[in-house]
């Protein structure tokens, strides 16, 4: 199985934390972070060996059908490249979310051409997406504080990022998905919380 998805890497990674302050002193403010924050889409694919492919789209950019289904043609290349075994048998099974560009009559027509079996994800739930729950918290854990001062310095921090992660990482996340199907059929499809509890949608 291969999964993918996309997340905001922002160039400032402001930390938000709790702060005590004594009785009758002001309590310290963090800047919540504008909407119109310098960041760049990052675009990923992966699967229970590692990455696959990634790619970053230019600033300012975001994500559209006719983008989605360029990106799924040099994803196609990187699977024939990285994963003969993959490329190799009937099909892919592809695990993605229902973002617009994702379920896009053009995109499913080339879903269709390249032959992959695409797993159902339920509406507005980020609690079966592999990237949600796993890489994007340990990325975002990763770049807490790092000041990026261009689009090579984020590159730059990705693939280091990318360096120390081992095969083992990439798949406990993957092998995290059935439990979390599991955990949703047991809340008769209420949302999970982090530590375990549920929340209607």
């Amino acid at each position: 199985m291969m999964t993918g998805d996309e997340k905001w890497v922002t160039y400032g990674n402001i930390v938000r934390k709790r702060s005590w302050s004594k009785r009758n002193e002001a309590a310290q403010t963090v800047a919540k972070q504008g909407l119109t924050v310098r960041k760049v889409l990052l675009c990923i694919w992966w699967d229970w060996k590692g990455i696959i492919y990634y790619e970053l789209l230019p600033y300012g950019q975001t994500l559209n059908s006719d983008i989605y289904c360029q990106q799924l043609d040099r994803l196609k290349l990187a699977i024939d490249q990285k994963r003969a075994e993959l490329a190799n048998r009937r099909g892919v099974v592809f695990h993605q979310d229902n973002a617009r560009p994702h379920t896009s009559v053009v995109t499913c027509q080339k879903l269709r051409e390249l032959g992959w079996e695409v797993l159902m994800h339920p509406p507005y739930s980020p609690d079966p997406a592999p990237s949600d729950y796993h890489l994007f918290r340990a990325l975002q854990n990763f770049l807490s504080d790092k000041k990026l001062a261009s689009r090579e310095d984020c590159e730059n921090r990705l693939l280091q990022f990318f360096a120390n992660k081992d095969q083992d990482f990439y798949e406990r996340g993957i092998m995290k998905l059935p439990l979390k199907w599991q955990q949703i059929i047991e809340q008769n499809g209420a949302y999970l919380t982090q530590i375990g509890q549920s929340k209607i949608c």
